[in-house]
This record gives C-alpha cells, sequence and structure tokens, in this order.
C-alpha cells in the first residue's frame, strides 16, 4: 500500500507512503517524524496497530499549505480536526469534495485518493485512523450489517462520506480523544489499549443508522456561534495560566458575555471558569507525576500565586491532595 505525498516542504518535493497491506503489524510500532521546514512546523506521530494506523500530528504553519496525494490502494479514514481545517479537492469531478474545519471529524472512503489537500489555517492537531475493508470485516462481520451504503460503495467503487457535512465533536468524545492521544501505556498494553478504543469507536459510528445519527446536529450551535467558542477554547488553552475574564473572552467569540457564558456551556457541559480550573489540574498533575516539579513549583507554573489555594482547588477537582503525586 502506497500514497505518494506531494508539497513544497517535502524533501526532493515528495514523499513516499509505504504501509503493509491491509495495516497487518504483527508487532506494535510508533514512530515520530519532526517537520521544521520554512512553511511548516512541527511534529507528527504515526502508531502501527493490526489493521489500522493511528496518526497524530501537531502543525504551525502561518501561511496555510497544500499537498497532493495519490495512491495505489483504497483508503478508508476516521479524521477527527481538533484544530485548523481539512479540505481535500479531488481530481475527479465525480468525486465530493471532503471538508472538516476545526472541532469537526467524519469517515469517509476513497476507492482511489487523488487530489490536493488544502490546509488554510494557521495551526494544525489531527487525530486520523487509516484503515481498510478487512478491518471493517473483522469487526462488522462479511454483510457490513445495517451500513448498505458503504458496502455499495466498495462494491460499486463508489466514493462513501458518512455525513455530507462533518458533525462537531461532542464533549464526550473530545475526553476519549484526549485519553486517545495522551495514553501512557507502552508496548503491548498499549496495543491492545489502542484497538479497543479505535475499534468501538468505528463501531459506535458505523453499526447502523441509529448509531450513526447519535451524533445529532440540532442540539448544537450555529456553526457561527460554535467556530466563535472554538476561538474562545483556543485562547485560553494558550492563556490559562493567566486572570481571565468573561469580558476579555466575549469580543474574540463574536458574542456578548450573557450569550458566550450559555454557548460555552453548551459545547463543553460546564462553566468557563470551571474549564479553565480543569486545565490547571491537568497541566498540574502532569508537571508533578511527569515532570517531577514540586506541588509549589506547579501551583506557581499553571497560574497560582498561592500553593494553599492550589491545593484546596487540586483536592476538590480529584479529590486526593497533590501531594500524594510525589
Amino acid at each position: 500500500m502506497k500514497f505518494r505525498l506531494e508539497s513544497s516542504f517535502f524533501e526532493e518535493n515528495a514523499v513516499v507512503k509505504t504501509f503493509s497491506k491491509d495495516f497487518c503489524a504483527e508487532a506494535f510500532s510508533e514512530e515520530t517524524f519532526i517537520i521544521d521546514k520554512e512553511v511548516v512546523k512541527g511534529s507528527m506521530h504515526e502508531l502501527h496497530l493490526d489493521h489500522f494506523c493511528l496518526i497524530t500530528q501537531n502543525l504551525e504553519a502561518s501561511a496555510g499549505y497544500s499537498i497532493n496525494i495519490s495512491g495505489n490502494s483504497p483508503l478508508f479514514k476516521l479524521h477527527f480536526e481538533l484544530e485548523g481545517d481539512y479540505n481535500f479537492c479531488p481530481v475527479d469531478p465525480s468525486v465530493p469534495a471532503i471538508s472538516i474545519p476545526a472541532g469537526h471529524f467524519n469517515i469517509f472512503y476513497l476507492p482511489r485518493p487523488e487530489g490536493c489537500l488544502n490546509f488554510k489555517s494557521s495551526s494544525r492537531k489531527t487525530l486520523e485512523v487509516l484503515f481498510t475493508e478487512k478491518l471493517l470485516r473483522k469487526i462488522m462481520g462479511p454483510d457490513y450489517s445495517g451500513l448498505s451504503s458503504l458496502k455499495d460503495g466498495i462494491k460499486e467503487d463508489h466514493p462513501f462520506l458518512l455525513w455530507e457535512e462533518s458533525r462537531i465533536i461532542p464533549v464526550e468524545l473530545q475526553q476519549h480523544i484526549r485519553e486517545i492521544i495522551s495514553c501512557r501505556y507502552c508496548g503491548h498494553i498499549k496495543k491492545i489499549y489502542l484497538e479497543a478504543r479505535i475499534t468501538a469507536m468505528l463501531l459506535s459510528f458505523l453499526v447502523d443508522d441509529d448509531a450513526k445519527n447519535s451524533v445529532s446536529q440540532e442540539d448544537h450551535l450555529p456553526k457561527k456561534e460554535y467556530t466563535g467558542i472554538l476561538r474562545v477554547e483556543e485562547h485560553i488553552k494558550k492563556n490559562f495560566r493567566k486572570n481571565l475574564t468573561i469580558n476579555e473572552l466575549a469580543p474574540i467569540a463574536g458574542l456578548n458575555t450573557s450569550k458566550l457564558k450559555q454557548s460555552f456551556k453548551k459545547v463543553h457541559s460546564t462553566t468557563i471558569f470551571k474549564y479553565i480550573t480543569g486545565l490547571r489540574m491537568e497541566k498540574a498533575k502532569e508537571l508533578i507525576t511527569h515532570e517531577k516539579l514540586s506541588v509549589s513549583e506547579a501551583s506557581y507554573e499553571v497560574g497560582y500565586k498561592n500553593p494553599q489555594h492550589f491545593t484546596v482547588a487540586f483536592k476538590k477537582y480529584y479529590g486526593f491532595l497533590p501531594s500524594s503525586l510525589n
């Protein structure tokens, strides 16, 4: 299985990615690629599991970039665009274009992936799962029960898009994605854990029409409002150590303060300040556990001037004292 990627930021303007047939992997393996070009900087992480490949990207590109892609094998993909935008423009006009904006996801099948990937945003974070028909048969059976449209597409060599318009990533799914990306297991345990999580995720979207429609747009915000909330979320993640205010965040969202609080809670099922506290606590836990900072040092790093106030907040959030992590 080969996919050719062409772009000005690749060495010699092209890269050929080669995978084993049906992504079969006798042993778990992972690779990290550092990209340090004038156009694009960041990292890409590949995990090779049995029957699928898991890719995470964290890239910065001030002017955006594009990649021409072509492949000798069909492409099945579950794509989460956490930040940025994904736009696939096919060479064949009969093949539908695929657009996945920030905070959205979709599943698609391309019998012959050939076209141009355009990325306009300055930063991109993604979780992508590449797989083949063999995985579908393994988890759903040979008849693809409940998913006749995909089965027909494969049989007739037609592209398949689970949703015509990509869906917003619900809050509960965002948590699953974070757990997959930040998986702390190693070796065989990591392989089993990720295969189980990804398989369950695929099943939840592909089994039948009810599951397919379970991620409904009806209860979500208009796209313009949701995009505003994403801008606020990005600003908070970059500045959660500071004392942010609603008045400061409202213009970023393009909403008044009341609408911002209401819309943010609808998307995240919590208030803005509880969301900020959560980011601080998760970062502090990481600093204490993995970087071996003291409680006092970690509290300062996440924006607390008084370690005692931090300890109270940490205990309230996690149910145990931060000192127990040392």
